[in-house]
């Protein structure tokens, strides 16, 4: 399903501009707080996923759900919206391998927030 959604979703960031008064730096500042938190939130989902501790999963996948989706990371925020849903139904069986694809996605978030801030 998460193939379907683009890494990073250009009209999300729009939509960020407007709600922000069409102020860019504080967009900016924006995406810098959630560069900073989403790698704060997959460390304790990584510490989490290696325990098999589902409780502890479920907060920081919820964060980054929710975090993703407000700078348009759309794969990112559908990873981590899957990975709460089975953590809070305690399936945390594949939890590190979902972490790592996670963080894989976050990296590719990254890159396509810098093209897009160069190309701003």
């Amino acid at each position: 399903m998460t193939d379907d959604l683009p890494t990073l979703d250009l009209a999300a960031l729009d939509r960020l501009l407007e709600m922000t008064g069409g102020d860019p730096a504080f967009v900016e500042e924006l995406i810098e707080t959630f560069l900073d938190d989403a790698a704060k939130q997959l460390a304790a989902m990584n510490a989490a996923a290696t325990l098999g501790a589902a409780d502890d999963l479920i907060r920081p996948s919820h964060s980054l759900k929710s975090n993703s989706a407000s700078v348009g990371a759309m794969r990112l925020s559908e990873m981590a919206r899957a990975l709460e849903a089975a953590s809070r139904d305690g399936d945390v069986a594949e939890a590190s391998a979902r972490v790592a694809a996670a963080s894989s996605e976050f990296e590719r978030v990254r890159e396509a927030l810098k093209a897009h801030r160069a190309g701003s």
